[in-house]
């Protein structure tokens, strides 16, 4: 039988374990989760988006000029600029969509279950919430059976900056062109469904 102390320890140790666990998967400065639970959840989303048939679409988000801010107003007010912004979005998005931070300035973002156009309501709204009179860049693509996680964000990266090099402060989305329909040979008939 185990004495209270030992149980007491057993616990601690448990709840030691479970802290540093979700402290692995966090961004230590805004709370976003990290790029390593980032690529977990992207991999669980896809598999998810292709088993179910639902939309899957994912955001690249990146602060306008960010360097020129924390030059201007100081290192510790990027820091706190950088959580705010993270608290602003989550408080917008919904139950099971990820906001992890990407990179410096930079976070990404899995909508499941949102397809491109639901997607652009959700990101105009993330533009007014951005704190401090700031203003940010957002780039969309939605997942097509084939992808990739790496594939998504190249794609979304691309968006990204095509809002940024069209002005900032503004969402593009990466529109996938459709598959291109085969050419008929010349002479040959299309097909008509027969009529009952």
């Amino acid at each position: 039988m185990q004495r209270p102390a030992e149980v007491v320890a057993a616990v601690d140790r448990t709840a030691l374990g479970a802290l540093l666990a979700a402290e692995w998967r966090r961004d230590p400065l805004t709370g976003a989760a990290n790029r390593r639970s980032w690529d977990e959840e992207m991999d669980r989303e896809l598999a998810r988006a292709r088993r179910t048939g639902d939309p899957l679409t994912v955001a690249l988000i990146d602060m306008d000029h960010f360097k020129t801010y924390n030059d201007t107003q100081g290192h510790a007010a990027g820091d706190v600029l950088l959580r705010d912004i993270v608290t602003a979005i989550r408080a917008e998005l919904r139950t099971g969509d990820v906001i992890a931070r990407w990179g410096g300035e930079e976070f990404a973002l899995a909508l499941p279950g949102c397809d491109l156009q639901q997607a652009q309501t959700i990101a105009s709204r993330l533009l007014r919430v951005v704190p401090s009179g700031q203003t940010a860049s957002i780039g969309l693509t939605q997942a097509q059976t084939q992808d990739t996680p790496r594939a998504l964000i190249e794609r979304a990266d691309r968006a990204l900056y095509t809002a940024k090099d069209g002005g900032r402060n503004q969402v593009k989305a990466f529109q996938t062109p459709p598959p291109a329909t085969p050419p008929t040979a010349p002479g040959t008939p299309e097909f008509v469904p027969r009529q009952a």
